[in-house]
Formats: C-alpha cells, structure tokens, sequence
C-alpha cells in the first residue's frame, strides 16, 4: 500500500503534485510505521537473545550438575579426619580441572570460603553472630554458579562477621 503511494508519487506530472499537507501526512504515515517495525524488531531480537541464553544454561546444565556432586564429593571427604595433605592436593588439582572445563563454557563457580558476603552471588542461609566486622562467608553450604556475568544460582553459606 505505501509502496503503490510512493511510486505514484514520482509518476505525476506537475499539474498532478500532492500539496503539502499531503507530503507531510504521508511522511509522518512513513515515520509511525517505522517506529512500528522497529519496535517490533527490538521485541523480536529480545525475544531471541532470551532464547539463546536459555538454550545455553539448558546446554551447560551437565557441566553443573558434575561440579555439584564433585563439591559434595570432596565435602564428604574432607569432613572425614585422615585425609593426607597430598589427598587434598588431589583434590584442588580435580577442581583446577573442573574449574578450567567450567570457564571454556563461560561458568565460574561460586565456591571461595573468606570473601566478603555479595547478596548477588551468595544466599545467606545461617548467620554466625560474632564479631562486628563486614559479613565474609564461613562455609559453603552449596555452590554457586555464573555464567558470563549472569548469576545462575547464588551460592547457600554460611556467614560471619570479620573480627576487627
């Protein structure tokens, strides 16, 4: 329809030439349905890049769930007294390694005992009330995960006030 406007447009002679109310009316139907089509464009790629992520955590979803169990795993072993010193460097070299796996498909874990307590990376599950110092976490109670900057799951902890 706008397309047949246009070529009229240019076809008329110069006795035929629309007034200019009509050129700007005309103009501003052309402006109102670009801004449409470019609404509905921004909803479309929105609408896109949601999916695509989606479809991503969906894919990194087993990468997860192993470094979950790994974390109970070591947990266990490690509450259990006799682990040797080269038994936990056993373990801190598996976690390199899943750590290295995570980070080739944009996921960090959120495993760290001593930082500073971050509400968008840490869920605060019990409080120790020592101390009067900044929150920093005590215990990992389960891991965290992001990916790409986007928090997936906040890590559950256990926090405590840095004794200052």
């Amino acid at each position: 329809m706008m397309w047949s406007k246009f070529v009229r447009f240019f076809c008329r002679t110069e006795e035929g030439l629309p007034s200019h109310n009509d050129i700007v009316e005309e103009i501003d139907l052309l402006k109102k349905s670009v801004r449409k089509q470019a609404a509905f464009l921004d909803l479309f790629r929105k609408e896109v890049v949601e999916r695509l992520e989606d479809k991503r955590i969906e894919d990194i979803n087993p990468f997860i769930g192993t470094a979950e169990a790994f974390f109970y795993f070591d947990r266990s072993l490690k509450e259990i007294s006799g682990l040797s010193s080269k038994q936990c460097q056993g373990l801190e070299i598996v976690w390199q390694k899943i750590e290295t796996l995570l980070s080739c498909v944009g996921v960090k874990i959120v495993r760290q005992l001593g930082v500073p307590f971050d509400p968008r990376l840490h869920e605060a599950m019990e409080k120790v009330p020592e101390g009067d110092g900044n929150p920093v976490v005590k215990k990992i109670l389960q891991p965290g995960f992001v990916h790409e900057e986007r928090v997936i799951k906040p890590a559950k902890v256990m926090i405590e006030r840095e004794k200052g």
